[in-house]
């Protein structure tokens, strides 16, 4: 799963996938930080979702067990600065979300303040309030994606080495992932739980909101760097590893602010698996689709 270096014959053999993950330090890495978060949590008695999880790396074993390993070429040296630059950029917009993240769920002051980007997003946030009833809707789009993708494309990068490039098994990915979704919404529908307009209106939310915005962030503009200066097995942990503690203002809700330990090992426990999860879907299929339309899919389960 993480170690996508083997040779594309290997691909549809489930045990030889375990094996590359054993053998991988960047999976050991994942799994020993994954067990001391658990830990944390059981010692400071708060609760974790062991069926989601598991649905997780199961069906993310099956994607890398169904898929052929991608080979690309290694990175010519004279192109590292550019790419340490793309990374630091993607780096510095992950940090300046994740702080507007850390003033929404009430862990910093709402009056905290950054130069230039908190007035930006003041704005955005007024404009769409006022257009959609949803300060979201407007501020997601423009500060996950179009402003991280003008400043990388401004400073070099390709749209194709961004996720916007062909894509590899996308409708085997997407038969496997979305089935338990499309059953689930099925059922809510036939008994009455949801309604098509209401579904519909879920889809475009977590479209606008979450689902494609956080793709390009972290897989399209993260996960692509990262593979790039290191490999695809350290690419995969680390953006998954990110995407979690990137999550830290929800792990405060849902730990009831009860301190920065119990809220890092939360989102670890649960945001880093599902980070790993849709980031071996994306090493998978090389393309943004699949991973963006399971994000949404997933999303809108809640």
């Amino acid at each position: 799963m993480v170690a996508s270096s083997a040779h594309p014959h290997h691909g549809g053999h489930a045990a030889y996938i375990v094996t590359q993950i054993v053998r991988s330090p960047a999976a050991w890495l994942f799994a020993a930080t994954w067990l001391a978060s658990l830990l944390i949590l059981v010692v400071s008695g708060h609760d974790f979702d062991p069926f989601t999880v598991a649905v997780f790396l199961l069906l993310t074993l099956a994607t890398a067990a169904m898929t052929t390993p991608r080979r690309e070429a290694p990175t010519p040296r004279a192109e590292r600065p550019r790419l340490w630059l793309h990374l630091g950029l993607t780096l510095l917009f992950v940090g300046l979300t994740a702080w507007r993240g850390l003033v929404f769920h009430k862990v910093l002051a709402s009056d905290a303040f950054v130069p230039l980007w908190s007035p930006l997003v003041g704005w955005l946030q007024g404009l769409s309030s006022q257009w959609f009833g949803n300060g979201n809707y407007v501020t997601n789009p423009a500060t996950y994606v179009a402003l991280p993708l003008l400043v990388l494309l401004l400073a070099g990068a390709r749209p194709r080495s961004l996720g916007f490039g062909h894509g590899y098994d996308i409708r085997r990915v997407l038969l496997l992932w979305c089935a338990i979704p499309l059953v689930f919404f099925a059922y809510a529908l036939v008994g009455g739980q949801l309604t098509l307009v209401g579904l519909i209106g879920r889809f475009i939310a977590n479209f606008v909101s979450n689902g494609f915005s956080e793709e390009v962030l972290f897989r399209g503009a993260l996960q692509t760097q990262l593979r790039r200066l290191a490999s695809p097995g350290w690419a995969l942990v680390l953006q998954a590893l990110v995407f979690g503690a990137w999550h830290l203002g929800l792990g405060y809700t849902t730990t009831d602010h009860s301190g920065l330990l119990p809220a890092l090992a939360t989102v670890i426990v649960h945001q880093a698996v599902v980070g790993l999860a849709y980031g071996v879907i994306f090493e998978r299929t090389g393309n943004l689709l699949a991973s963006s339309t399971v994000h949404i899919l997933v999303d809108s389960m809640w």
